[in-house]
């Protein structure tokens, strides 16, 4: 099923995020890892907030992709059902986050490791 997803980034973590989605690690993390990285490919920011669209079979939606990156990146995400599949509008988040990941002072991640994702088997009833 395809989710409509709104989420306001943590500013301060947008390196981070911007380094795990283009070493590798990421899109590496089964089951859902690839469908993490079309979907931040994809997104849109507007009004200070993230917005896309991604597909999902879990109950509840994204609980894995939440539990493993997005709920480390995004406040107060908001995920609904797709009515229709609109072409989104807006700035590609995809420059946003590189543009605020080159801001990084001293490109230095604060000493967290880019490998601190894991997957974490989830069993879907």
């Amino acid at each position: 099923m395809k989710y409509s997803v709104r989420a306001k980034p943590r500013i301060d973590k947008l390196p981070r995020l911007w380094a795990i989605l283009n070493d590798g690690t990421v899109e590496r993390q089964e089951p859902d890892g690839m469908e993490i990285l079309a979907s931040m490919k994809r997104a849109v920011i507007v009004d200070g907030e993230a917005r896309w669209w991604e597909t999902c079979y879990c109950t509840p939606p994204l609980r894995h992709e939440r539990s493993t990156v997005y709920d480390e990146f995004f406040t107060d995400m908001e995920v609904k059902p797709m009515t229709n599949l609109a072409p989104l509008g807006g700035p590609r988040f995809w420059d946003y986050l590189q543009e605020h990941s080159s801001k990084a002072s001293d490109g230095n991640l604060d000493g967290i490791s880019t490998t601190q994702i894991k997957y974490v088997p989830i069993r879907i009833l």
